[in-house]
């Protein structure tokens, strides 16, 4: 959006905002940002981020007027709407902007109004592709947030603190305490399902799943995304990798010694649904038969987890940020991005990407779309077995990486955020002509 708007388009953002006492839904200006418009959308439908939905109902409440979101349109008067997530914005905004005649398309950066959990993973951590007519999404989402807590975390008050010390403590807290419930409730859960829960979760997903298919052109991020999709929805739409403004051609050739432990990254949160658990169990059991010339370096949760015969070969770093990424990189041999679950694209393999890091990616990640197996990356099958292999061939033979970076480096990267914005300034006009 900011290179869009030194482009010189006149870029507006509506997001979900605050909940107050009358609900009424209204949309107000916001504070300018960097010569965007901003306006908030006041008493949105929940939010449930990564929380999932406890009381679907809150989530399909129709809007009471349609006159809000016709009122706003009128105002900014665009060309096209371009949407990210559906989290908080009602139907009623998208039926206005049919009967407006307004283009709208749709960026696929999660499954959210497919799965409510947004990952499609899931309370055995497997890939659901069957929801059973909603009754796996009652237990799915047992623990999920309560609506006084979403009202809460989208306060204003809870915006100001969300980043300090004791918010931060909480909400991992919070996270731990949900995972321990789901994982002993979803055992007992699963045989006692609500029925009446089941059958409005039905009604969730075919709410969402209308939405969709009013939308007009889809931004499929990778071609994991677009076949999950379609497998749900039928729409149109074309493939683009994302980027965002800190990637930059950063790529270098580097140095690697046999003699040496083979460096292994991991960045992500220590999760079943990241592969973090699918890459531990490859890497024990390469300890197992000996192989021991390889370090493993994680960043990601703040909290940690109990290391066993592992834990002189694994060393966690808590969170990271960007600007370690430099550091990050240059101390690594090759980054592993294990994912189980149907991960839309990866950014963190596309950073890796831009410092010349070969990268071992599992066939989930839609960032394997822009790596030519064996030649500059490998995309391996999301076992633990195959993985270790991979794995114990890199510490024999370090050529393999040295080869990879080799033609890391050799090839174009397309791959700045300005190639990015000329591509989707492409799609716009494919969908609304020259204006």
């Amino acid at each position: 959006m900011l290179q869009q708007s030194k482009l010189r388009h006149k870029v507006y953002l509506l997001y979900p905002g605050h909940y107050n006492f009358s609900r009424k839904i209204t949309i107000k200006a916001d504070n300018e940002y960097r010569g965007i418009r901003v306006f908030e959308l006041v008493n949105p439908l929940p939010v449930p981020l990564l929380g999932g939905v406890k009381n679907p109902e809150l989530f399909m409440q129709r809007a009471s007027s349609k006159a809000v979101f016709s009122s706003f349109l009128e105002e900014v008067k665009p060309d096209i709407i371009h949407v990210h997530t559906l989290m908080g914005i009602h139907k009623e905004f998208f039926e206005v902007a049919k009967e407006k005649k307004i283009k709208v398309v749709f960026t696929t950066h999660d499954y959210y109004g497919i799965c409510p959990k947004v990952n499609l993973i899931d309370y055995n951590n497997q890939i659901c592709t069957d929801y059973r007519d909603g009754q796996k999404c009652v237990t799915c989402n047992t623990n999920a947030y309560s609506f006084p807590l979403i009202y809460m975390m989208q306060s204003k008050v809870y915006k100001t603190f969300k980043n300090s010390f004791l918010v931060k403590k909480l909400r991992e807290s919070k996270k731990q305490k949900m995972k321990q419930l789901s994982e002993k409730q979803s055992i007992l859960l699963e045989d006692q399902v609500d029925l009446g829960l089941t059958v409005q979760f039905q009604k969730l997903r075919d709410y969402y799943c209308s939405i969709l298919e009013s939308i007009d052109y889809f931004h499929f991020n990778s071609s994991t995304t677009k076949k999950v999709y379609e497998n749900y929805v039928d729409i149109t739409g074309e493939i683009i990798p994302i980027a965002h403004s800190g990637i930059k051609d950063n790529r270098i050739l580097k140095n690697y010694d046999v003699q040496k432990p083979l460096k292994i990254t991991f960045l992500g949160p220590l999760e079943e649904y990241k592969g973090f658990f699918l890459l531990r169990k490859s890497l024990i059991s390469l300890l197992r038969k000996g192989k021991t010339n390889w370090h493993l370096n994680v960043f990601g949760n703040a909290y940690s987890i109990p290391l066993d015969t592992e834990k002189d070969f694994i060393t966690l770093h808590g969170r990271y940020q960007s600007k370690d990424l430099f550091n990050i990189f240059q101390k690594t041999d090759v980054l592993v991005i294990p994912s189980i679950w149907k991960e839309t694209f990866g950014f963190i393999g596309l950073e890796a990407l831009s410092y010349g890091v070969p990268i071992l990616v599992s066939e989930h990640v839609g960032f394997k779309d822009i790596i030519k197996d064996g030649v500059t990356g490998i995309i391996f099958k999301a076992d633990p077995t195959e993985l270790a292999n991979i794995l114990e061939q890199l510490i024999h033979d370090r050529g393999i990486l040295e080869k990879i970076n080799q033609n890391i480096c050799q090839q174009e990267f397309p791959y700045t955020m300005d190639v990015h914005v000329q591509k989707i300034q492409s799609m716009y006009k494919k969908v609304i002509g020259d204006r």
